[in-house]
């Protein structure tokens, strides 16, 4: 029997979906309309609007500081779908907030699920586990481009993952003092979902594959700002959704992969819908990966940052499996 409080999840869930992936096509058709059609007060307020979406993107990197909005990730609003799934956070390590972070994370999934619910939807476990520690997650740089939708991804903690807005916070003061601080946290961790599109096609339920061989962006930034590097593994982020291969699909994913560096992937959840399976997921945080702080970073360096963090995701895989995936001895983690 389905109670009133998985009702309200589900409508949270439907509504999150029609945000985030749909609502985009909507919202653009109705800004051109307005545009062409709309009375002189729409136009000059779409125009105004667009102006300063246009300079914070390009100028300001649509960056928000601090945390955005409590109360927006709290388990009042988008939240509540973490018990749905559940979803969890687990700490491996302390981690002091005397520096940013980049936290790379695997495996991408349809949805990211592990880092979206943990360090967007509702922070207050973060929070918790890493006192003094803002979240916040890198997504596609074409979601700032959209009209309104834009506003309540950033006071989600949503950055564009461009390497500007990445520089931009992890350069940010760690100073308690400083002025940026004044919300009494010192520091940023900015997650990556480092395999990217990529990986999200390989999703496939109790298989684990992602990219991260030939990935040396991520390690370079982190040399070049000194940000130490944490690891983080999402169990279960693969079994929320069931892929499904379309050979006429393809094309289209390939044409959105080349233009807008992403592919749209046609799945269903419970019902043969976009209701995600209640599976658990779980996000298990590993222990930092120091670097030192160069501007022009030595291959052979990168390389050997890249091989420890290659090795501290297997770890992780390898010692939490059992405790979060079924047949656990028969899966295994594969490293493209």
């Amino acid at each position: 029997m389905v109670t009133f409080k998985e009702i309200i999840q589900i409508a949270v869930i439907h509504v999150y979906f029609f945000v985030f992936y749909f609502s985009a096509y909507f919202i653009y058709w109705y800004t051109v309309k307005g545009l062409i059609f709309g009375s002189l007060w729409v136009k000059t307020v779409l125009t105004a609007y667009l102006i300063y979406l246009l300079v914070d993107y390009f100028v300001y990197h649509s960056a928000l500081d601090g945390n955005g909005s409590i109360l927006l990730r709290s388990k009042r609003f988008v939240g509540i779908t973490r018990d749905y799934f559940p979803v969890e956070i687990r700490k491996t390590a302390e981690i002091p907030p005397n520096r940013n972070y980049i936290l790379a994370h695997f495996p991408h999934g349809i949805l990211t699920l592990a880092i979206s619910i943990n360090m967007l939807l509702e922070i207050t476990p973060f929070l918790r586990l890493f006192p003094g520690i803002r979240p916040k997650v890198a997504t596609l740089n074409i979601n700032f481009c959209t009209p309104f939708v834009r506003e309540f991804l950033r006071y989600l903690g949503y950055i564009p993952s461009s390497k500007d807005s990445l520089l931009y916070f992890l350069n940010k003061s760690n100073d308690p003092k400083h002025t940026d601080n004044a919300d009494g946290f010192t520091s940023y961790m900015l997650g990556i979902s480092v395999g990217g599109t990529q990986e999200a096609l390989l999703t496939e339920p109790g298989k684990y594959t992602i990219v991260l061989k030939k990935r040396m962006g991520f390690v370079k930034l982190a040399i070049q700002t000194g940000s130490p590097i944490v690891p983080s593994f999402g169990f279960g982020d693969v079994d929320i959704y069931t892929p499904l291969d379309k050979a006429w699909f393809r094309p289209i994913q390939m044409f959105y992969k080349k233009y807008f560096r992403y592919a749209p992937i046609i799945f269903k959840g419970r019902g043969n819908t976009i209701l995600p399976y209640k599976k658990k997921v779980t996000l298990v945080v590993g222990s930092p990966i120091d670097v030192k702080r160069t501007t022009n970073p030595d291959p052979a360096y990168v390389e050997e940052i890249h091989t420890k963090v290659v090795a501290a995701v297997r770890d992780l895989f390898e010692t939490y499996k059992r405790e979060y995936i079924e047949n656990s001895e028969e899966t295994e983690l594969v490293i493209m």
